[in-house]
Protein backbone atom coordinates (compact mmCIF):
# COMPACT_ATOMS: atom_id res chain seq x y z
CA UNK A 1 0.00 0.00 0.00
CA UNK A 2 1.44 3.37 -0.97
CA UNK A 3 1.55 6.41 1.29
CA UNK A 4 -1.80 8.20 1.34
CA UNK A 5 -2.58 6.99 -2.18
CA UNK A 6 -6.20 8.14 -2.34
CA UNK A 7 -5.93 11.27 -0.22
CA UNK A 8 -7.10 14.62 -1.50
CA UNK A 9 -7.24 17.98 0.22
CA UNK A 10 -10.68 18.06 1.91
CA UNK A 11 -13.48 19.97 0.25
CA UNK A 12 -16.18 21.29 2.56
CA UNK A 13 -19.86 21.18 1.61
CA UNK A 14 -23.18 20.07 3.11
CA UNK A 15 -24.81 16.68 2.94
CA UNK A 16 -28.35 16.11 1.68
CA UNK A 17 -29.66 16.94 5.16
CA UNK A 18 -27.91 20.32 5.10
CA UNK A 19 -25.24 19.35 7.66
CA UNK A 20 -21.64 20.43 7.02
CA UNK A 21 -19.32 17.63 5.86
CA UNK A 22 -15.81 17.28 4.51
CA UNK A 23 -15.03 15.26 1.39
CA UNK A 24 -11.52 13.83 1.26
CA UNK A 25 -11.57 11.08 -1.39
CA UNK A 26 -12.14 11.21 -5.12
CA UNK A 27 -15.21 9.54 -6.62
CA UNK A 28 -13.01 7.14 -8.61
CA UNK A 29 -11.54 5.90 -5.30
CA UNK A 30 -15.00 4.88 -4.07
CA UNK A 31 -15.54 1.42 -5.53
CA UNK A 32 -14.70 -2.25 -5.32
CA UNK A 33 -12.34 -3.57 -7.97
CA UNK A 34 -13.33 -1.80 -11.17
CA UNK A 35 -16.97 -1.53 -10.04
CA UNK A 36 -18.35 1.87 -8.98
CA UNK A 37 -21.74 3.29 -8.13
CA UNK A 38 -23.61 4.22 -11.28
CA UNK A 39 -22.50 1.01 -13.04
CA UNK A 40 -25.03 -1.32 -14.67
CA UNK A 41 -25.98 -4.84 -13.54
CA UNK A 42 -24.16 -6.12 -16.63
CA UNK A 43 -20.88 -4.50 -15.51
CA UNK A 44 -21.12 -6.23 -12.12
CA UNK A 45 -21.88 -9.59 -13.76
CA UNK A 46 -18.93 -9.13 -16.13
CA UNK A 47 -16.57 -8.85 -13.14
CA UNK A 48 -18.18 -11.26 -10.67
CA UNK A 49 -20.19 -13.68 -12.80
CA UNK A 50 -23.75 -14.75 -12.12
CA UNK A 51 -25.19 -13.76 -8.78
CA UNK A 52 -26.37 -16.37 -6.28
CA UNK A 53 -29.70 -14.68 -5.66
CA UNK A 54 -31.75 -11.65 -6.68
CA UNK A 55 -34.39 -9.84 -4.66
CA UNK A 56 -36.49 -6.80 -5.51
CA UNK A 57 -37.19 -4.97 -2.27
CA UNK A 58 -36.16 -1.32 -2.13
CA UNK A 59 -34.08 -1.81 -5.28
CA UNK A 60 -32.83 -4.84 -7.15
CA UNK A 61 -30.29 -6.68 -5.00
CA UNK A 62 -27.75 -9.06 -6.48
CA UNK A 63 -26.28 -11.39 -3.85
CA UNK A 64 -22.85 -12.93 -4.21
CA UNK A 65 -20.87 -14.78 -1.56
CA UNK A 66 -20.05 -11.97 0.89
CA UNK A 67 -21.22 -9.17 -1.41
CA UNK A 68 -24.50 -7.40 -2.05
CA UNK A 69 -24.95 -5.01 -4.97
CA UNK A 70 -28.15 -2.92 -4.93
CA UNK A 71 -29.40 -1.32 -8.14
CA UNK A 72 -31.91 1.52 -8.19
CA UNK A 73 -33.79 3.06 -11.11
CA UNK A 74 -33.27 6.73 -10.22
CA UNK A 75 -34.41 7.90 -13.69
CA UNK A 76 -37.67 5.93 -13.84
CA UNK A 77 -36.68 4.68 -17.30
CA UNK A 78 -36.10 1.05 -16.27
CA UNK A 79 -32.33 1.58 -16.33
CA UNK A 80 -31.15 0.57 -12.85
CA UNK A 81 -27.72 1.71 -11.72
CA UNK A 82 -25.57 0.51 -8.86
CA UNK A 83 -26.38 2.59 -5.77
CA UNK A 84 -25.10 0.46 -2.89
CA UNK A 85 -22.26 -2.02 -2.39
CA UNK A 86 -21.69 -4.12 0.74
CA UNK A 87 -18.69 -6.36 1.15
CA UNK A 88 -18.70 -8.53 4.28
CA UNK A 89 -15.86 -10.95 3.66
CA UNK A 90 -12.75 -11.30 1.61
CA UNK A 91 -13.63 -13.63 -1.26
CA UNK A 92 -11.47 -15.27 -3.85
CA UNK A 93 -13.85 -14.37 -6.70
CA UNK A 94 -13.01 -11.14 -8.50
CA UNK A 95 -11.32 -8.14 -6.97
CA UNK A 96 -12.98 -7.21 -3.70
CA UNK A 97 -10.63 -4.41 -2.60
CA UNK A 98 -11.09 -0.69 -3.08
CA UNK A 99 -9.00 0.96 -5.82
CA UNK A 100 -6.52 1.95 -3.03
CA UNK A 101 -6.17 -1.75 -2.09
CA UNK A 102 -8.22 -1.79 1.14
CA UNK A 103 -10.18 -5.01 1.75
CA UNK A 104 -12.19 -6.76 4.44
CA UNK A 105 -9.87 -8.55 6.86
CA UNK A 106 -7.20 -5.84 6.91
CA UNK A 107 -6.17 -3.84 9.96
CA UNK A 108 -7.94 -0.52 10.48
CA UNK A 109 -4.50 1.14 10.33
CA UNK A 110 -4.51 0.84 6.53
CA UNK A 111 -7.37 3.34 6.33
CA UNK A 112 -5.24 6.29 7.40
CA UNK A 113 -2.39 5.12 5.18
CA UNK A 114 -4.68 4.87 2.15
CA UNK A 115 -7.10 7.76 2.66
CA UNK A 116 -5.76 10.02 5.41
CA UNK A 117 -7.96 11.07 8.31
CA UNK A 118 -11.59 9.99 7.97
CA UNK A 119 -14.28 12.61 7.28
CA UNK A 120 -16.36 11.13 10.09
CA UNK A 121 -15.83 8.48 12.75
CA UNK A 122 -18.35 7.11 15.17
CA UNK A 123 -18.23 4.33 17.73
CA UNK A 124 -21.14 2.08 18.62
CA UNK A 125 -20.71 0.59 22.07
CA UNK A 126 -23.31 -1.83 23.32
CA UNK A 127 -23.77 -2.54 27.02
CA UNK A 128 -26.38 -4.24 29.13
CA UNK A 129 -26.30 -2.27 32.40
CA UNK A 130 -27.81 -5.08 34.48
CA UNK A 131 -25.19 -7.62 33.41
CA UNK A 132 -21.79 -7.99 35.02
CA UNK A 133 -18.66 -6.48 33.49
CA UNK A 134 -17.54 -9.96 32.42
CA UNK A 135 -20.86 -10.61 30.69
CA UNK A 136 -20.66 -7.23 28.95
CA UNK A 137 -17.27 -8.23 27.50
CA UNK A 138 -19.19 -10.47 25.10
CA UNK A 139 -20.90 -7.34 23.75
CA UNK A 140 -17.48 -5.76 23.18
CA UNK A 141 -16.34 -8.67 21.06
CA UNK A 142 -19.53 -9.18 19.06
CA UNK A 143 -21.39 -5.89 18.83
CA UNK A 144 -19.09 -2.92 19.39
CA UNK A 145 -17.82 -1.34 16.22
CA UNK A 146 -16.11 1.73 14.87
CA UNK A 147 -17.28 3.23 11.57
CA UNK A 148 -14.91 5.31 9.43
CA UNK A 149 -16.62 7.38 6.72
CA UNK A 150 -14.90 8.92 3.72
CA UNK A 151 -16.99 11.21 1.51
CA UNK A 152 -16.40 11.88 -2.17
CA UNK A 153 -19.26 14.39 -2.33
CA UNK A 154 -22.61 15.07 -0.69
CA UNK A 155 -24.13 11.97 -2.33
CA UNK A 156 -21.28 9.43 -2.39
CA UNK A 157 -19.59 7.90 0.66
CA UNK A 158 -17.51 4.91 1.65
CA UNK A 159 -17.90 3.37 5.12
CA UNK A 160 -15.47 0.96 6.75
CA UNK A 161 -16.89 -1.00 9.69
CA UNK A 162 -14.21 -2.14 12.13
CA UNK A 163 -14.46 -4.65 14.97
CA UNK A 164 -11.50 -5.44 17.23
CA UNK A 165 -9.15 -3.47 14.94
CA UNK A 166 -10.09 -5.41 11.77
CA UNK A 167 -12.17 -4.17 8.83
CA UNK A 168 -15.25 -6.42 8.80
CA UNK A 169 -17.37 -4.63 6.20
CA UNK A 170 -17.06 -2.09 3.43
CA UNK A 171 -20.20 -0.18 2.53
CA UNK A 172 -20.35 2.20 -0.44
CA UNK A 173 -23.48 4.27 -0.92
CA UNK A 174 -24.79 6.65 -3.57
CA UNK A 175 -27.80 8.80 -2.69
CA UNK A 176 -30.05 10.42 -5.24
Amino acid sequence: MSEVSAYREPVFTTNLGGLPISCSVYAEQVGIGSIHTGDSPQAVQAQYGSQKNISDEGGIRHYYDGMIFTFVDFSGEKKPVLADIRITKNMKVGNNATPAGVAVGMSENVLTQAYGMADEVYIEKHTAPKLSEAQNQKYDERLNRTVYIYNANECLSMHFIVRNGIITEIHIHLSD
